[in-house]
C-alpha cells in the first residue's frame, strides 16, 4: 500500500491542505506544446536512428487539485482491436460500423501494425456484452489512440516507459537477456516515492535495470487474485494479457473474443470485489488495433526524419472503471497510451518521464470525485463456443 509516513509532504498534498484551509482553487494554466529532438537507436534495419521532430496537437490538461481517493491503479492490456471492432454501434460514440458481423474467432491472419485495413468486420453488442455492460456503467473512450504505428511490443514500452528503441517486435522471449533495453520507467518513478507495484505478465521484463525484481511475474497471474481478495493489491498493477496467457486471453486473432472478455471480467469482478474497490481506477485498454476496422484516421502528433507518423497508432478501446468514474459518459477527449502513464503520474504526484507524458491528456477527467460512488458490479462470464 502507499507508504507516505516517511515521505517529505508532496506538492499535490500541500495543494489539497491549500484547499482545506480556504486557499480556493488554483487557476488553471497551460503549457505551450514542448518540441522534442531525440534519437532512437534502432534494433532491426527498418528503422533508421534519426532526430524525430515532435508536432503536439493534443490539448494539455492543467494542474489539478486531487483529492486523495485513488490509492490502487490496475491497467489491464488486451490485445489487438480496433474502438470500430468493439464499439462500433455505442450510442454517442464516434463509431461506424464495418460491413460485416464478426465471427467470435477471426480465423485469419490480421497484420499488427501498419494503417491497412485487413479485415471488414465489427462485434455485435451481443458478443461481447460485459464489455458493452461496462461502458453504459462507467466512462467509454472514443478517442483513445495507440501509441506507435507498430506492433505490440513498440508499444508495451511506451506504455510503461513513453519511449521506444524499435518498432518491430523483437524474438521471443521477449524478457532479458535475450532482449533487454536499458531505458527509465515509470517502476523507477514509483520506486523514487515508495510506493508499490506489480507486473503480471512481464511487461517490465526486458528493462535492464529491473532485472531479479521479484515485483515482475513473467507469464504468470500468481498471487493477483488473492491479493485482490486481501485487498493487498499495490499501489499500480500492471496486466499484460498476451503476456500472461498468449492469444486465448488477450482476444489477439484468431482466438475467440468470448474467452479475453472473460479474462477481462475475471480481473474487474476481482477489483470490484476487493476491500480497495472504494480507492480503485482500473484502465481497460487495447494495445494496438491489429488490423480490424477503424473508420477513424489517427493524428499524427510525432513524425520521423523521414517524414513518416510514428504517433498516434490507430484508434482502440479504453474503458475507465472506478467509483468515481463518469457512469455511463462517452469521453471525447483525446488520449493515448502515455495518458494512461500521466494519470498515474498525476494521482501519486510523480514527475513525467519525459516530454511525451509531460504533454499528455490525463484519464483523470473521466472522473468525478464528487459524485456518490459506484458500487461494485457483479459481471457473469460466459460459455464460449470454440
Amino acid at each position: 500500500m502507499r507508504n507516505l509516513a516517511s515521505s517529505p509532504m508532496s506538492r499535490r498534498d500541500f495543494l489539497r491542505l491549500l484547499m482545506l484551509a480556504g486557499g480556493g482553487v488554483l487557476a488553471s494554466c497551460s503549457r505551450p506544446p514542448v518540441a522534442i529532438t531525440e534519437v532512437i537507436q534502432p534494433t532491426s534495419s527498418q528503422f533508421t536512428p534519426s532526430p524525430i521532430q515532435v508536432t503536439q496537437t493534443s490539448t494539455v490538461v492543467a494542474s489539478t487539485i486531487i483529492p486523495n481517493k485513488i490509492d490502487t491503479v490496475i491497467i489491464l492490456l488486451q490485445e489487438n482491436h480496433s474502438f470500430d471492432s468493439l464499439f462500433a454501434g455505442y450510442p454517442g460514440a464516434n463509431g461506424k460500423s464495418a460491413p460485416n458481423i464478426c465471427p467470435d474467432a477471426i480465423h485469419h491472419a490480421i497484420t499488427e501494425g501498419g494503417t491497412s485495413v485487413h479485415y471488414y468486420c465489427s462485434y455485435a453488442e451481443s458478443q461481447v456484452p460485459n464489455y458493452w455492460k461496462l461502458a453504459h456503467n462507467f466512462t467509454l473512450c472514443d478517442n483513445y489512440f495507440s501509441e506507435v504505428r507498430g506492433p505490440s511490443f513498440p508499444n508495451y514500452l511506451m506504455l510503461t516507459s513513453a519511449y521506444t528503441p524499435t518498432l518491430s517486435n523483437p524474438n521471443r522471449p521477449y524478457e532479458c537477456p535475450n532482449y533487454c533495453v536499458d531505458i527509465t520507467s515509470l517502476a523507477s518513478r514509483l520506486d523514487a516515492k515508495g510506493l508499490t507495484w506489480h507486473d503480471y505478465g512481464g511487461l517490465f521484463a526486458n528493462i535492464k535495470s529491473l532485472q531479479g525484481r521479484p515485483e515482475i511475474s513473467y507469464k504468470k497471474m500468481d498471487g493477483f487474485f488473492q491479493n485482490a481478495t486481501a485487498g493487498n493489491l499495490s499501489n499500480v498493477t500492471w496486466i499484460g494479457a498476451f503476456l500472461v496467457g498468449g492469444t486465448k486471453v488477450s482476444g489477439h486473432p484468431p482466438a475467440n473474443i468470448c474467452d479475453a472478455e472473460n479474462f477481462a471480467t475475471e480481473i474487474v469482478n476481482a477489483a470490484m470485489n476487493s476491500p480497495q474497490w472504494p480507492t480503485t481506477l482500473l484502465i481497460l485498454i487495447w494495445d494496438e488495433w491489429g488490423g480490424s476496422y477503424e473508420h477513424t484516421v489517427a493524428p499524427v502528433v510525432e513524425k520521423l526524419a523521414n517524414g513518416k507518423p510514428f504517433r498516434y497508432g490507430l484508434r482502440v478501446p479504453c474503458l475507465v472503471i472506478s467509483p468515481y468514474a463518469k457512469a455511463g459518459v462517452v469521453a471525447h477527449t483525446e488520449y493515448s497510451h502515455v495518458s494512461t502513464l500521466r494519470t498515474i503520474e498525476a494521482i501519486y504526484d510523480l514527475q513525467p518521464l519525459n516530454e511525451r507524458d509531460a504533454n499528455a491528456n490525463s484519464l483523470l477527467d473521466c472522473l468525478d470525485f464528487s459524485q456518490a460512488p459506484i458500487a461494485p458490479l457483479h459481471l457473469s462470464t460466459r460459455t464460449c463456443t470454440s
